[in-house]
């Protein structure tokens, strides 16, 4: 291709108004029915811990389902107006033991005493009227990343101290570990997939460290995945498909949340570009 070098103001300009769209996108999702209902059916359902969703998604594989939809215990689907059929064999989850504690000066209180196997249903073992409002998922993009982009953002993160493995991950797309400096990228992710999962992966690098990820997820993951849409995009790769629903998801539709991880994000993203730009000289498209 021929390259087009942009000055540092013209840069910026692009990324800025790249950023806009993407909180205009997000903005569009939150704002609709479609995204509402499946907030307000959501909320109805108890939130599992990352364990048991991970134990969850296992279980889902084994039967043999491509992906793990709503879950929720008998009675709670017949609280929204669905059974669970007959025949249907639940999930395993562990469930805390509570037992009520006296205190010394009489008080009470409820503590966990171990945890117990319970079962529940997936959304597709259940009939009924109730409605099942359909969750707005990222579309995992298909085909070749843009030539040379694996390599040079693997350079960037390597140049971190991490290394990079691929290998067999669900439902995670791509990981990082600060403990092991190791990054994830899924041996099951096509070219361009595998590409934009990188550029986020390094701006958890570059970003996050363990008590902010963990303390703060919903933020971490916004900046990361604002800064692989605007690396990407500056890369010649459209993420939208994935991107939009991907931040609208993990900043629950709050667009101040994306608002206010725009500085750290735009600042990320230029700071990946500079660096490629010096270490890729034909790469980063104008």
């Amino acid at each position: 291709m021929t390259k087009v070098t942009l000055t540092p103001e013209e840069r910026r300009a692009r990324m800025d108004t790249a950023h806009a769209e993407l909180v205009e996108a997000v903005e569009a999702i939150a704002s609709g029915e479609d995204w509402r209902a499946f907030l307000d059916f959501a909320r109805k359902l108890h939130s599992y811990s990352a364990q048991n969703r991970m134990w969850l998604f296992q279980q889902a594989m084994l039967r043999g389902w491509e992906d793990l939809g709503h879950v929720a215990g008998f009675h709670t689907w017949l609280a929204l107006g669905r059974y669970v059929r007959k025949g249907e064999h639940g999930l395993s989850v562990l469930a805390p033991v509570r037992v009520k504690v006296t205190a010394d000066d009489g008080s009470e209180s409820w503590a966990v005493r171990g945890f117990k196997i319970e079962h529940v249903f997936e959304a597709r073992q259940t009939d009924g009227d109730g409605d099942i409002p359909e969750p707005i998922c990222p579309t995992l993009l298909v085909g070749e990343g843009p030539d040379g982009a694996w390599d040079a953002l693997a350079r960037l993160v390597e140049a971190r101290g991490f290394t990079i493995e691929r290998k067999s991950l669900y439902p995670e797309n791509g990981t990082t570990s600060m403990t092991t400096k190791v990054v994830t990228v899924a041996d099951r992710l096509a070219g361009a997939a595998a590409v934009k999962t990188l550029a986020h992966e390094l701006a958890h690098v570059i970003l996050h460290q363990d008590a902010d990820y963990h303390g703060n997820r919903g933020r971490c993951e916004v900046e990361a995945e604002s800064v692989a849409y605007l690396v990407c995009g500056e890369l010649g790769l459209r993420t939208d498909a994935y991107s939009f629903a991907y931040v609208a998801s993990w900043s629950s539709g709050e667009i101040k949340v994306v608002t206010a991880a725009a500085d750290r994000a735009l600042g990320c993203a230029r700071q990946v570009l500079e660096q490629l730009e010096e270490t890729s000289a034909e790469l980063v498209a104008a």
